[in-house]
């Protein structure tokens, strides 16, 4: 049997099979565009400490957390990948926000939730920690990520 939901706004069906992986689990390859159109793998940011952050602009918890990750990915550009991934909004409404807030770190759009619906996404924000080997390390499921969390986090998963 399957069960339907919708996920942000998007009519993608989410099956009931569908979840985040557990630490310690493989997480699920996908490819997504990113906002200048250039098809982007999640595998493409293997070796790093990669934080993968489902969000809207429609969301302000989504939005005050952009600063944090902003932040964060300046902090360790060579062993943090910072990856947005935009759950059904436009691409010209992403790419001005964007711009006005100043992010830099890769944003991808899940137009049709697709890839929101494989890891079980039903509400935004969620962040989730997927370590250099592509295994899920931690799970920050709901609510703000603030950057004494967000430390805490690097602080366990960064080297020295």
């Amino acid at each position: 049997m399957v069960a339907v939901g919708i996920i942000a706004g998007s009519r993608a069906p989410v099956t009931a099979a569908a979840k985040i992986p557990a630490p310690g689990e493989p997480v699920f390859e996908f490819t997504l565009p990113d906002l200048q159109g250039n098809q982007v793998a999640l595998s493409s940011f293997r070796g790093r400490l990669v934080l993968v952050h489902f969000w809207a602009t429609w969301c302000p918890v989504c939005l005050d957390e952009m600063s944090v990750l902003e932040e964060a990915a300046q902090a360790h550009p060579g062993a943090l990948a910072v990856v947005g991934i935009n759950l059904g909004e436009k691409p010209a409404k992403v790419m001005a926000y964007t711009r006005r807030a100043g992010i830099t770190f890769s944003i991808l759009l899940d137009a049709r939730g697709k890839v929101a619906a494989r890891y079980g996404v039903l509400s935004l924000p969620i962040t989730l920690v997927v370590g250099p080997d592509g295994q899920m390390a931690e799970q920050i499921v709901m609510g703000a990520l603030d950057r004494d969390s967000l430390g805490a986090i690097l602080k366990r998963r960064l080297p020295g």
